[in-house]
């Protein structure tokens, strides 16, 4: 005859849950901190758990567990680098600023680099002067320097001036290129 098996051990997940619940005369700042440690104690212990009981497994089943981690881990590494999602920076438009200077006066390029024509576009500067064209074609650009701003009765713009601030309008939408001197 077999010998009875020892009685295996068995893992009891303990609760970090208050016996009694917190009142709401708390203030719901130190309520939400006292769930989150609750859940956290909670976390803790059954991860601790199932560490004690992957210890005692078998080797086998270590190896398994072990390709089955690492082919998770590949996989979210290479949906994270083929879809970075928020590491995109722009606008709608798909607007881009280039700021050099040629022969010590400033020009400024604002290039398509969306997938549509811009129409009617007006670049506005300093809210107060003007630049404009009919269409950019995606890949095109608007180049201008102070000499070609205009302000308000065809005022020229001055060669020394500043841009702190850059809009640009199309019929397609708008996008703030540069703000306080900063690009965007």
């Amino acid at each position: 005859m077999s010998e009875p098996l020892p009685p295996s051990r068995t893992l009891k997940v303990i609760s970090a849950q208050r016996q009694t619940p917190l009142g709401s005369a708390r203030p719901l700042k130190d309520r939400v901190r006292a769930a989150i440690a609750d859940h956290g104690l909670n976390a803790v212990s059954i991860v601790r758990e199932n560490w004690e009981g992957l210890r005692g497994a078998d080797r086998h089943f270590k190896t398994k567990a072990l390709i089955v981690g690492s082919w998770l881990v590949l996989s979210l590494t290479s949906l994270v680098v083929a879809c970075p999602g928020s590491m995109h920076r722009g606008n709608a438009l798909g607007a881009e600023l280039v700021i050099a200077d040629v022969a010590d006066h400033p020009v400024y390029m604002v290039k398509n680099d969306g997938k549509r024509p811009w129409k009617d576009v007006i670049v506005i500067v300093n809210r107060q002067f003007r630049a404009a064209t009919a269409v950019v074609q995606p890949g095109n650009n608007i180049t201008f320097g102070p000499k070609q701003l205009l302000g308000d009765n065809g005022q020229v713009a001055p060669d020394t001036l500043e841009i702190a601030e850059l809009e640009l309008r199309t019929a397609e939408g708008n996008a703030t290129l540069l703000q306080g001197g900063e690009a965007k």
